[in-house]
């Protein structure tokens, strides 16, 4: 009777314990930190945005399995939707990206457009919007740059 008693807390033990190893966090901790550095600039192809990766998840836990960028757009007085995905080609390397950048070739001359950008891990945690970028799309102007000044070296 005691030897299978053992048995039955043994299993039962095993069965609470489940081999984990950590607290449960909330989804809203393990989603990437929210991006800060958002950017937006006039490029000849269209309106190109900038972002540095986020390298730690809400809680401020090191962030592993980030997957992807969800970039948002929206006109004036209109919801933010869906424009791309870009993905992280690097998750397993060493060296890792540190900013990202997308053209947004679709947007055209002369409209007012809001950007902000969201990061996508692995198993689909959402971080919130990043700050919220406005830009008019315009042709950049090019500065000529001033022509390199001859040097002269004197005989000796």
């Amino acid at each position: 009777m005691i030897r299978g008693s053992a048995v039955a807390v043994t299993t039962l033990a095993a069965l609470l314990a489940c081999g984990r190893q950590t607290p449960v966090r909330p989804p809203e901790f393990v989603a990437p930190a929210t991006i800060s550095d958002l950017t937006a600039n006039n490029a000849v192809a269209g309106i190109a945005l900038g972002w540095s990766r986020p390298h730690q998840t809400a809680d401020g836990q090191r962030l592993v399995d980030l997957d992807a960028f969800a970039v948002e757009r929206a006109l004036p007085g209109l919801p933010f939707g869906f424009v791309t995905r870009v993905q992280v080609p690097d998750r397993e390397r060493l060296r890792q990206q540190k900013r990202f950048t997308f053209v947004d070739e679709s947007a055209l001359l002369g409209e007012d457009y809001r950007y902000r950008v969201r990061s996508v891990t692995e198993d689909g945690y959402v971080s919130e919007p990043s700050n919220v970028v406005d830009i008019v799309r315009a042709m950049p102007t090019i500065t000529p740059t001033a022509a390199p000044t001859p040097t002269t070296t004197p005989f000796r």
